[in-house]
Formats: C-alpha cells, sequence, structure tokens
C-alpha cells in the first residue's frame, strides 16, 4: 500500500521530497518515519505547542510545507536535525520516545546514503576487468539427422514378473503342490539376489554407487526381456551368467604339442561361436527394445563388459594381459561399443568454428588475462555504495593464459615455417622473450615483469633444432599493429 502525501509535487532536494523517496523505498517502515517527520520534527522547527492529539489535514499540509522549504544539500546539518526532532518530541509528548527517534534516524540514514552514494556511469563498469565471463559466447550445434523408424512396443517395461514365473513353474511341474512351487519360487528367488549381490560386490571396487544402481537395472531388463521372449524358460533357468558366454581356453595336461593345438583351437572356436551367438542376441534386444541412441547401446555393452570381468576374473591370464584382452567376448563387446558410436545417432554435435576476426579477440583477451595479477569485480557493499574487489591470481594461472596466447599468436600472426618448429617449441630454449640491445646482442628478459614492456619474442634455433645447415637462427616477432589501433603484445 503506498503513502500518500497531501502536497504530491515537492521542491526538489527538500526535506519533504526525500521523505516521499525514503516512504516510497522502505514501504514497511514508510508509515512511522513519514509520521515522526511531520509530527515531532515539523514541530521542532516550527517551535509551537498545539493542544490538538491528533493532527487535522490542514496543520499535516503546513508540516509538509515546513519540510518543502528545507533543502538538502552537502551543507545540511545531520546533528542539528537530530536537535529539532528532540525539541518537538518535548513539545509534543513531553519526552523523547526512542522508538520515533530511531525511526527518525533511519530516514536520516537513508537520505545521507543516496547523497553519498555516486551516480555509477556506464564506463565505470568497464574498469572492472574479469576474464571469466567467455568472450565469445559460442557453443555448439546439433547435425540434423534422420531418425529411424522405431518398432511399436520401443522403450516398454520389461521386468521378471513373479506372477509369471509362478505360472510357467506351475507348467513345468504340474504334480507339485502350491507349496511346493512357492518354496521353489522362493529359493530360485534367493539364489538370483545372491548372483546379484556377489556380483555387485565385485563392481563397487571400481563403480560409484549411483552407476551400480544403474547397471542393476540393465541386467534386469535383460534377464527379464530373455525371459519373454522364450516360453520355455522358467526361474530356474535365469541366471547372470546365463547372458555371458563362459568358455576357458585354457588348456591343461597335453601329452604332445600337435595335442594342445588341437584342444587351444577347439577351445577358440567354441568361445567364437557362443559369442557370435551372443552378439546377435544383444543386437536383437536393441532391435525390439527400440534402442537407438549410441549413448544407451553403450551403457548396456559397458554392463556386459563388467559382468564379464566378473565372471571371467579367475580365467584371464593377468601375467600376459593387462585388461582381459585374451577374452574373446569382452573383445567382441569392445568393437560393438566402437560400431555404436559410429553407426547409431546418439547426440552428434559439432563445435561452431570461429572465423579469424574472433580468434584475434580471444587472442587479446588471453594477453590481457596474463597483464592482469588480479581478478576484479563490482560489489555492492550494506551501504548500496559499489566498489572495486579483487581476488588474487597465482603466477600459474597467468602463465596457462600467456600459453594459450602464444600458441594463438604463432598460429595466426607468426606461423613458423616448419611444423617442428610449432612441435618442439619450448619457452626458455626456442621460444624467448628478451631485447636487442645497443651492441647488437639479445638479452633476456622476464615477461612476468611489468618493467620489460619493450621486450618481443624471438623463435630462437640452433643448428640441432632445423635441418637448414649448421646455421644459427634467431627471428624476431615485432609487434604488429592492428586495424584498431591495437597491437600484439598490448592485448
Amino acid at each position: 500500500m503506498s503513502i500518500k502525501f497531501i502536497n504530491p509535487n515537492p521542491t526538489a532536494n527538500s526535506m519533504l521530497s526525500w521523505l516521499q523517496k525514503c516512504c516510497t523505498d522502505n514501504p514497511e517502515k514508510g508509515a512511522n518515519i513519514k509520521s515522526v517527520f511531520l509530527c515531532e520534527y515539523a514541530r521542532g522547527i516550527e517551535g509551537k505547542k498545539t493542544a490538538q492529539k491528533r493532527a487535522t489535514k490542514i496543520v499535516m499540509a503546513r508540516m509538509e510545507n515546513i519540510l518543502d522549504k528545507i533543502i538538502i544539500d552537502e551543507n545540511f546539518d545531520f546533528d542539528d536535525a537530530v536537535q529539532c526532532f528532540e525539541k518537538g518530541s518535548i513539545l509534543v509528548k513531553s519526552k523523547v520516545d526512542s522508538k520515533r527517534k530511531s525511526y527518525f534516524c533511519k530516514g536520516l540514514t537513508y537520505i545521507k546514503e543516496q547523497l553519498n552514494t555516486p551516480a555509477i556511469e556506464p564506463q565505470v563498469l568497464l574498469q572492472a576487468y574479469s576474464p571469466r565471463q567467455p568472450v565469445i559466447k559460442k557453443g555448439y550445434v546439433q547435425e540434423q539427422l534422420k531418425q529411424g523408424k522405431k518398432p511399436f512396443n520401443a522403450k516398454k517395461t520389461i521386468r521378471i514378473d513373479k506372477i509369471r514365473l509362478r505360472d510357467r513353474l506351475e507348467e513345468k511341474y504340474p504334480e507339485r503342490s502350491e507349496k511346493e512351487i512357492q518354496f521353489i519360487l522362493d529359493s530360485q528367488w534367493e539364489r538370483l539376489e545372491t548372483e546379484f549381490n556377489h556380483t555387485l560386490d565385485f563392481l563397487e571396487k571400481t563403480r560409484r554407487d549411483i552407476t551400480i544402481r544403474k547397471i542393476k537395472e540393465l541386467y534386469y531388463r535383460l534377464l527379464g526381456w530373455e525371459y519373454l521372449q522364450n516360453d520355455r524358460l522358467t526361474i530356474e533357468d535365469i541366471s547372470l551368467n546365463s547372458i555371458i558366454p563362459i568358455v576357458d581356453t585354457r588348456v591343461r595336461k597335453c601329452q604332445t604339442p600337435e595335442e594342445r593345438y588341437i584342444k587351444e583351437g577347439e577351445k577358440r572356436d567354441e568361445a567364437m561361436e557362443k559369442t557370435d551367438e551372443r552378439l546377435e542376441w544383444l543386437e536383437q534386444f536393441f532391435e525390439d527394445y527400440g534402442i537407438t541412441s549410441a549413448g544407451t547401446a553403450q551403457n548396456y555393452i559397458d554392463s556386459l563388459i563388467a559382468l564379464s570381468k566378473f565372471y571371467y576374473k579367475g580365467i584371464t591370464n593377468k601375467r600376459r594381459y593387462s585388461n582381459y584382452e585374451d577374452i574373446e567376448f569382452i573383445c567382441a563387446l569392445r568393437v560393438l561399443r566402437h560400431r555404436c558410436a559410429e553407426d547409431m545417432e546418439g547426440r552428434k554435435v559439432k563445435p561452431i568454428v570461429l572465423n579469424y576476426d574472433e580468434v584475434i579477440i580471444v587472442m587479446k583477451s588471453l594477453k590481457a588475462d596474463f597483464d592482469h595479477e588480479f581478478y576484479e569485480s563490482l560489489v555492492t557493499g550494506k551501504n548500496n555504495k559499489q566498489y572495486l574487489q579483487k581476488s588474487s591470481k597465482d603466477e600459474i594461472q597467468r602463465a596457462k593464459s600467456l600459453q594459450k596466447f602464444l600458441m594463438l599468436m604463432l598460429l595466426t600472426i607468426y606461423p613458423p615455417e616448419r611444423q617442428r618448429t610449432l612441435r618442439e617449441l619450448t619457452f626458455g630454449k626456442t621460444l624467448k622473450f628478451g631485447i636487442i640491445n645497443e651492441q647488437g646482442f639479445f638479452r633476456e628478459l622476464d615477461p612476468f615483469d611489468y618493467q620489460n614492456n619493450e621486450g618481443m619474442y624471438f623463435i630462437d634455433l640452433n643448428p640441432k633444432d632445423h635441418k637448414n645447415g649448421n646455421e644459427y637462427y634467431q627471428d624476431a616477432l615485432f609487434n604488429r599493429v592492428f586495424e584498431d589501433g591495437t597491437c600484439v603484445y598490448d592485448g
């Protein structure tokens, strides 16, 4: 609710105009502030005592007229205003009310802060330097891809249903009683949960809890899909190792080398055959479940790789292979994972390329970041004043900006004649910062020292750093001036 005054158009910079602004900016306490200014303070200035307990509209208009004649400027005495308020309090209530005095002081404080807060011009904001915001806002653009036709039952929920499990057990064991069927169901379900727990305990060593929960959900979907696809399966046939072809290719106790080669070949053929069957099974699952995203397919493949490592951890030859490279099924899953990344849609995005002028802007910003020892920001304090706040920046942060600046400078402004020069560029060895003194000798300088503002960068190559004979090369990278008047080294 707005606070109304009898005089809506007070004199500029008058006490009445400041009072109206204060009441507008402080609506919760505005009525109290208005009351103390028009009652005690105006009475103190007028110096007259009234017999009326409540001020009439005519009296309020007279009080506003008194405040409208008081001009607030740099010569205004705030201490004298407090004395006037105390004088008016004695005239009105024969005492100084501390609570009402606090409202009056709040009004005076508001006026002081407004008078002492300088107007911030737009160019002041440019003085705060902070490279944390992007210089050029360019992100990524997603390619428009043709969406393949998904199956009708895409993304359906497939989980192992206990009711369906019981029905199949009753079909398999018609002679068993309901209690016996329930016992088989509970024992097999407990077995399945134990398998899950052992597998997940193995995964806890290298994965986060949230990842393990997602993997468990994927295992349930794979088992549920296999169960729904094959009507002859019961819960007795469901197992985590049923979706992983486990073939031990190790050969022991052979009489002759020929016998060993034959057994190894047979086991390898068996592993390849079962791997192919299981990959066809997985691809059929992708098709039936409507998986067209590379990321989703890779999640399933990663979960199967993790499960395979659990079952093959005692079979793989850890002395010769560091990451199950001797396991046929795991190698095939890795190939399938790579193929899914290339063939499936996924989230294919490409970066928006910067043009030459934009690269120059980024290069200049990196140089400016290196030149500043502090990050700066404009902060508004409690008194509504704005001031420049600096946060320290260590030398490593500055060195990173200098490194990026030098790479962009060499790629855009001073490209070397040979790629080897850029590949093997080393600051302090083949790239130096310094000046040529009056005697014509090179003197190296520290680029971190602001007093060395006359230095330049030099490509410094010894005979072993190039293939152009036994000559010594030292090429100066002069301070190029751009069309807008800025220079390379000046940022």
